[in-house]
């Protein structure tokens, strides 16, 4: 079963010239395999919440949390802006 849920917050990572915009475990997760800048700990660490969150087995909020400390070990640049939908 995949459960997926938009964050309250999109999270905004900026390296260089690339900006990512993050709205969900699901795109965190694709992000993490597709587009992440280095193979730290955390980044393992986030696929694995992620991949836990979406089959049902752990927290949305664990997930993103998790994605938040991968995304400071790769040096990205985080932002949280409002969803413009809420």
């Amino acid at each position: 079963m995949n459960v997926d849920r938009q964050w309250d917050e999109p999270v905004i990572l900026e390296a260089d010239e690339r900006v990512l915009r993050v709205q969900s475990t699901r795109d965190a997760l694709l992000c993490l395999k597709n587009h992440w800048r280095s193979a730290g700990p955390a980044r393992q660490a986030a696929m694995s919440d992620c991949e836990a969150a979406l089959m049902g087995d752990g927290s949305p909020d664990a997930a993103l949390e998790a994605f938040l400390e991968a995304a400071n070990e790769a040096g990205f640049r985080v932002s949280r802006w409002p969803r413009e939908d809420a």
